[in-house]
């Protein structure tokens, strides 16, 4: 009984232990897996980088053009002007302002193909075409040109047989395909013009010179319904210190243009134009003033208008300085008691009047030619007719 009791004691100790639960490990927390990107997001994303790969390509492009045009444009402007017939041209280089939209041309010159005639017909430092930004607003595409010391020099070859006028091709149809729209406005600094005779004894070299000019409208984006859209003014100063200005209206878009243009040329001193007169008149002025006026209209082809010199204190002979020719000074004595006797004495002037009478409706005819010839021959009869018949 007493061994039984035990047993029960042991199963009662044994029944008071508590065994504590063994806890199991639990598996490592997984990091949750990234949400895919909606549709649009990843869209969104692909162009932008698209975007700023297109931005990198159109830099690295416009780098490469800003880098590579000036040549292209340079060698296409020299192959333009290589081919106007009879004269050869070139450039120096060429300037891009993309964000004017402009280009600058340097040192244009054009040549005449004559070895007797040693000076260019054109010779242009610097060409400014550019887009006129003011047209827009008018809703016109047009653009400016502005040209810094152009010179054109008309000319007669050492033997005489060549001149360098320009009228013999249309030079001016290569120079505008230089310019890729229409031109509206032109402006001139510096200018000059000159006549050279290579071939007459002695040489002539007459000039204007510091030439300021402005010609606006020409494509008649304003003003449309003016008869004479354009505006022109020039300034300038000639041999023997005259002073020059020419004012005027036009209207280029017309297939003949009309235009009205006034001009005066006034105090230039007669002994500057001794060459001239010495070759053409064999006289020599030892003092006196030479003005010039004239009135040019052209309506639907017809020329009418008039050219007017006048010359003022003339003295033909200078005793001091006696021409050794004795048939000079007898000439030139001639002359003078002729000015004296048809002069007003008055003033002390002579005068004449040239009238301006021509047609430039003929199909076959070129404009600018035709007129030029117009007024050349009107200006040298009314110089010549007022030194020898007056």
């Amino acid at each position: 009984m007493k061994h039984a009791r035990h047993d029960h004691a042991n199963d009662d100790e044994t029944s008071n232990v508590h065994t504590l639960p063994v806890k199991k490990a639990e598996p490592a927390a997984e990091k949750p897996a990234e949400p895919d990107l909606p549709h649009k997001e990843r869209r969104k994303h692909i162009w932008r980088n698209a975007g700023i790969g297109a931005v990198i390509f159109l830099a690295i492009a416009l780098i490469g053009a800003r880098i590579y045009l000036p040549f292209w444009v340079t060698d296409y402007v020299n192959k333009t002007l290589n081919n106007i017939p009879g004269y050869t041209g070139s450039i120096s280089g060429v300037g891009i302002s993309l964000y004017r939209g402009a280009y600058t041309i340097h040192d244009l010159k054009l040549l005449k193909k004559d070895k007797g005639i040693p000076v260019p017909f054109i010779d242009i430092k610097k060409t400014d075409l550019s887009l006129q930004w003011g047209a827009l607003f008018d809703g016109a595409v047009v653009g400016d040109v502005t040209l810094y010391q152009p010179t054109i020099n008309f000319a007669t070859s050492k033997s005489g047989a060549t001149t360098q006028t320009g009228v013999e091709t249309d030079w001016t149809d290569p120079i505008k395909e230089l310019m890729p729209l229409d031109i509206n406005f032109v402006e001139i600094h510096g200018g000059k013009v000159t006549y050279k005779n290579f071939n007459s004894s002695p040489n002539i070299d007459i000039f204007i010179s510091g030439m300021e000019a402005k010609v606006t409208n020409l494509r008649n984006a304003e003003d449309k319904n003016v008869a004479l859209p354009s505006n022109l003014v020039v300034t300038g100063k000639s041999i023997g210190g005259g002073n020059l200005r020419i004012d005027g209206n036009l209207n280029i878009l017309k297939k003949i243009p009309d235009m009205a243009i006034k001009g005066k040329l006034e105090a230039v001193q007669l002994p500057a134009l001794n060459d001239y007169s010495q070759a053409f008149l064999s006289i020599d002025f030892n003092k006196g003033k030479f003005d010039l006026y004239t009135d040019i209209n052209v309506k639907n082809g017809q020329v009418s208008g008039f050219v007017k010199p006048l010359l003022r204190e003339i003295d033909l002979i200078d005793w001091q300085n006696l021409d050794p020719n004795p048939l000079n000074v007898l000439w030139e004595s001639v002359v003078s008691i002729v000015l004296e006797i048809f002069s007003n004495q008055s003033k002390d002037q002579v005068a004449t009047q040239i009238q301006l009478e021509g047609s430039l409706d003929s199909p076959e005819t070129n404009f600018w030619s035709t007129l030029n010839g117009i007024l050349r021959n009107a200006f040298v009869k009314a110089y010549s007719n007022t030194v020898k018949e007056e």
